[in-house]
């Protein structure tokens, strides 16, 4: 009986061992010059909204790049289920607190990648390009090589701003989003073909292709169940549907929460009428009151005025010949100065500090 206790014990020690002691693996060789930090960054992409967005709050590691380019991180702390992360580099000028993306030939600098704790993944850069992931070859698992391909279709959508023509850039797009449903149709990995998705332009073509986007949705409870981009998919969905709640409670509560705003606005507006009265108000006797008003740079300045002017993000790059993802990179720092979650909050915001200063 001892005997064969020892023998399971041995036998269980070799098959756990592997999936005990899993370790996901990056590594690779990048085309490294003066103007990038030798260090490499792998961060997390906890919502979908933030695929292009460096938030150093999201990172989880960082190592060192070797005079030669190359570089490894090892780890076994990433969840269970798979999941998008980004590796990226930091221009030398710049900290993990500004950091931007880049997706010119010169500057590309982030790849996205799908990541549990064993997948191994190799990046090699072409050396002939200047850029840190220049014509970069990938080996890895059939998701991460589909995700590069992916990346191949992404890449035009960056360079709509510099279409001249209003048609051609109109037709440009609609064949491009076309080519990302189809992409994600054909596509067998589910976290593939949703990142296809989530690179439509869903602000100008969820209403056309509502019934797109909805059937993706099923595919993706068939397919990606209890996983958190399932659910932040939905949560996108509804606001694009306009759908704020779906509760079910009583009507009565619904008549007793108006009731008790239009109290309160009532209750509000006499002491208002009475403050004036009192001339608490405005009173051009008494020192105004401190407020407190956000500095911006002179390039977020001139995006808040963009977006006063009702401009879209591809405009706003056209405009000031930047990228798209760095347009929405300075439009998040904005949100956060500014206190608000979205656009409309921005402009209400942006429109109270103009009179302020004025």
């Amino acid at each position: 009986m001892y005997f064969r206790l020892v023998l399971l014990s041995i036998l269980f020690g070799i098959f756990a061992t592997p999936t005990a002691f899993a370790e996901y693996e990056v590594k690779g060789q990048l085309n490294i010059s003066s103007e990038w930090q030798h260090q490499i960054f792998l961060s997390t992409i906890n919502k979908l909204d933030d695929y292009y967005n460096a938030n150093p709050e999201d990172i989880i590691q960082v190592g060192s790049i070797q005079s030669d380019g190359t570089f490894i991180l090892t780890g076994d702390n990433l969840p269970l289920e798979p999941r998008f992360y980004r590796l990226y580099l930091v221009k030398e000028e710049n900290s993990e607190f500004d950091a931007c993306l880049y997706l010119r030939t010169d500057d590309h600098n982030f790849i996205h990648l799908i990541l549990d704790n064993n997948t191994s993944v190799e990046i090699l850069s072409d050396e002939n390009h200047f850029a840190p992931f220049g014509n970069y070859t990938l080996n890895s698992d059939n998701a991460n090589k589909m995700l590069r391909d992916l990346s191949v279709m992404i890449f035009p959508s960056f360079y709509f701003y510099q279409i001249k023509f209003p048609s051609e850039l109109q037709f440009s797009e609609q064949k491009h989003n076309r080519d990302l449903f189809n992409f994600a149709d054909s596509c067998q990995h589910i976290l593939v073909a949703l990142a296809a998705i989530m690179n439509t332009d869903m602000d100008q073509y969820f209403d056309i292709e509502s019934k797109k986007y909805l059937d993706f949705g099923k595919r993706l409870s068939a397919e990606l169940n209890n996983h958190s981009y399932t659910d932040d998919y939905f949560r996108k969905m509804n606001y694009y549907n306009g759908d704020i709640n779906n509760t079910s409670l009583p009507p009565w509560v619904y008549y007793a929460i108006i009731s008790l705003i239009l109290g309160l606005a009532l209750a509000i507006f006499k002491i208002f009428i009475l403050l004036k009265k009192l001339s608490l108000l405005t009173n051009e006797n008494k020192m105004p009151l401190a407020i407190h008003l956000p500095s911006f740079t002179k390039q977020e300045e001139k995006i808040l005025a963009l977006i006063l002017a009702e401009k879209s993000n591809k405009e706003i790059a056209t405009e000031l010949f930047i990228e798209l993802s760095t347009v929405k990179t300075h439009i998040n720092k904005l949100y956060a100065k500014l206190g608000v979650k979205n656009r409309s909050e921005a402009k209400s915001m942006a429109k109270t500090l103009k009179n302020t200063r004025v």
